[in-house]
C-alpha cells in the first residue's frame, strides 16, 4: 500500500489512527474510488502472472547458483 495513493497507512497498534482512517474513507466516495482505481492499476502493472513467474524464477536461479561443488546447497544463516 502506498499511503495516500492506493490507500491509507496507519501506525501499527494504533486503534485511533485506524478509526480516523476509516472515518475519512467512509466520508469520501471519491477518495475510495481513486484508491480503488490506483490499486487496480498497481496490481495490473506489478502482479501479473508473468511478473510473478519472473520473480520465482529469479529465486530459483539464486538458490541454484549458490550450490557448492558436491551438489548440496548452502543454507542461509
Amino acid at each position: 500500500n502506498r499511503d495516500g495513493e492506493t490507500g491509507l497507512v496507519v501506525p501499527p497498534a494504533d486503534p485511533d489512527a485506524v478509526a480516523d482512517a476509516l472515518r475519512r474513507l467512509l466520508g469520501d466516495d471519491a477518495l475510495r474510488a481513486r484508491f480503488g482505481a490506483a490499486g487496480r492499476r498497481r496490481v495490473d502493472a506489478h502482479f501479473t502472472v508473468d511478473a510473478m513467474v519472473d520473480r520465482v524464477q529469479t529465486i530459483y536461479e539464486t538458490v541454484c547458483s549458490e550450490a557448492v561443488g558436491d551438489g548440496t546447497t548452502r543454507r542461509a544463516r
